[in-house]
């Protein structure tokens, strides 16, 4: 019995084990499918997720060149508004000037003949920010003195083929308000008046108020740093104030100007002018002698067939003139200023499609107005005030940006006298201008 017990668990034992090896075998099998099949599934997951991936990124990129071309054309667009709200003011201006001067027959000076070439270049630009009602002007002009009233370059005048200096010619800002504008800096003359009482190359520097449309009522005010005065313990600015008011109409066919002005200086100016190194009248009395300069003006165009027809006409008062004989503007000049404190110019001008013609007149007493800022073509060669003359012009425009002009001008002594520092009669002066506009 005892020999019969082993053998039994032993022969079961042997029928059990390969029960359990295939038990173990089969369980193996089932772990290896179920991993095959898990990784066949995440197989198939990462293939998806990369195909996810390629299309969000494909999506990205498309999202991110739209963004870039949107930002780009957005750019663009801004720059081309930028361009179109920025207008460039440039010109090219060659002259031939000859100047002739008649003197008294009792000088001993012989006539005098003058001839030389000049050149003015200009480069500016206008930008109005039209969101803002902003416009902000800068201009430099090449030429050889560093005068209000000069924009010329003598060619070759201290040195063969020497060089003229930039500077600059204007820079403003002018903020816009429904009628009302104000304009800050140096800028153009922003008054209605003739050719002969502000030389055209002058601007004004300090602050412009201005209220009107085309048409209508229209007022202009302005405060203006005339010059730097003063001492050796002090300095001050002395200011020119002007004021304007006026109406802008129509009647037809026809347009017209009409303006009444004022403008006065400080008295510390009146003080600086027989002191001033650069241009001195040391013959006016201070104590009387003053520039308050009343104005009026009118000018009308209107249509002539194929023709526009401008003619205009404008009278002044010196009020502050006073003084002795000899107080003058004008050195040795035989009456008291407010015997010679009036002037007044006219003329007329017409455009024939391509041709201009113009015809002006003007006289100029010795005290009314202020010789040194007045037209400094007119009297050139022979006084700042005291003069009367005519101007005639013709000119041509041959193609939209360049022309021609032609002027003549000749002028006489308004007051005739003769004295040492006043020898000359009349002079006439002739321009031949070639103008570019780029």
């Amino acid at each position: 019995m005892k020999k019969i017990l082993p053998a039994v668990l032993a022969l079961g034992a042997c029928v059990a084990l390969p029960a359990i090896a295939d038990a173990q075998s089969t369980a193996q099998d089932d772990i290896r499918r179920e991993l095959e099949s898990m990784r066949a599934q995440l197989a198939a997951q990462m293939e998806k997720i990369a195909v996810l991936e390629s299309k969000l990124e494909k999506v990205e990129k498309e999202k991110s060149e739209k963004t870039t071309e949107e930002k780009a054309a957005g750019k663009v667009a801004l720059a081309n508004k930028f361009i179109d709200q920025l207008t460039l003011k440039t010109d090219l201006r060659v002259r031939y000037d000859r100047l002739s001067k008649n003197y008294y027959s009792q000088a001993t000076d012989d006539d005098y003949n003058r001839d030389r070439w000049r050149t003015r270049f200009r480069f500016g630009f206008i930008w109005d920010n039209e969101a803002e009602d902003w416009q902000v002007g800068a201009g430099l002009i090449a030429n050889d003195q560093n005068r209000a009233t000069n924009s010329n370059g003598t060619w070759s005048e201290d040195s063969p083929f020497d060089r003229h200096y930039v500077s600059l010619d204007y820079a403003y800002a002018k903020h816009k308000w429904d009628d009302f504008s104000f304009t800050l800096g140096q800028h153009p003359n922003p008054y209605e008046m003739s050719w002969v009482m502000y030389d055209g190359d002058v601007r004004f520097i300090g602050m412009t108020a201005q209220y009107g449309r085309k048409t209508g009522p229209f007022a202009t005010l302005g405060g203006y740093g005339a010059k730097v005065v003063g001492d050796d313990t002090a300095d001050n600015t002395a200011m020119l104030y002007y004021g304007q008011a006026g109406y802008r109409g129509t009647a037809g066919d026809a347009t017209y100007t009409l303006a009444a002005g004022y403008q006065t200086y400080d008295q510390s100016f009146i003080n600086d002018m027989p002191d001033n190194n650069d241009y001195d009248f040391p013959q006016i009395d201070p104590d009387k002698y003053g520039l308050d300069i009343g104005d009026l003006y009118g000018s009308v165009t209107f249509p002539a067939g194929t023709a526009k027809v401008t003619a205009y006409g404008q009278v002044w008062k010196n009020f502050g003139a006073d003084g002795e004989v000899g107080q003058s503007q004008i050195t040795d000049f035989p009456e008291e200023p407010d015997d010679a404190d009036m002037g007044w110019a006219v003329g007329v001008n017409t455009q024939i499609q391509k041709i201009y013609l113009g015809l002006d007149y003007s006289v100029i007493e010795a005290d009314s107005l202020y010789g040194l800022l007045a037209d400094a073509d007119f009297g050139s060669g022979m006084s700042m005030t005291n003069k009367k003359g005519y101007r005639l012009q013709a000119g041509y425009d041959f193609t939209k940006n360049w022309s021609a002009l032609i002027s003549y001008l000749w002028y006489e002594q308004e007051e005739d006298f003769y004295s040492p520092n006043s020898k000359i009669e009349d002079a006439d002066i002739i321009f031949i201008d070639a103008k570019y506009k780029f």
